[in-house]
């Protein structure tokens, strides 16, 4: 009985964080001047990730690649859980490595199991190829997002220009040929 009943705490305690990120508007956008009304939420921007991985899966697999596809879709799905406890951060307020500071200790107050964290981590550290698979996803939806904000007007050009960037800097490491659009 004790079993389940851990187990059932840690699932209503992601559901939780769950619900959090669908009303948590990205923060860079907002900055950016897109209303909180309009922002994409952490929840969304999830979800476009996750789309982006399956995709890029399924080219690297053509390619012969060898990773666990399993890992990378929740390597994307739980890239963003610790904002869900602490809030979408802006770059700018802080150092990074303060930033995975205080992410790495709301996760650890919240409880989040250590299978999970250590993905979370491994995602943050970024070296393995399910980690860069994963952070190209994220890239490639906040760029593919930032297009959007641009042609309906708002000044994303900063956060369009980096995460190409980003993006074809992790295609080239996984032997993508993307080409620039910049």
């Amino acid at each position: 009985m004790h079993h389940y009943i851990s187990r059932l705490h840690t699932t209503i305690m992601l559901i939780d964080l769950g619900m959090r990120a669908n009303w948590l508007a990205r923060t860079g956008w907002m900055h950016s001047g897109v209303p909180a009304s309009v922002a994409e939420t952490v929840s969304q921007h999830t979800f476009l990730a996750s789309l982006v991985a399956i995709d890029l899966m399924r080219e690297l697999k053509k390619r012969g690649r060898d990773f666990s596809e399993e890992k990378v879709l929740k390597m994307v799905l739980l890239h963003d859980l610790a904002e869900g406890i602490v809030g979408d951060l802006p770059k700018w307020t802080s150092e990074r490595i303060k930033k995975r500071e205080l992410e790495e200790e709301a996760l650890s107050s919240f409880g989040i199991p250590k299978d999970l964290a250590d993905l979370w981590r491994e995602y943050e550290k970024g070296s393995s190829v399910e980690a860069k698979i994963a952070r190209l996803a994220d890239l490639m939806a906040t760029w593919r997002m930032a297009i959007y904000y641009k042609e309906i007007g708002f000044p994303v050009d900063d956060i369009m220009i980096s995460t190409e960037e980003g993006s074809l800097k992790l295609a080239r490491e996984l032997g993508l040929g993307i080409k620039s659009n910049i």
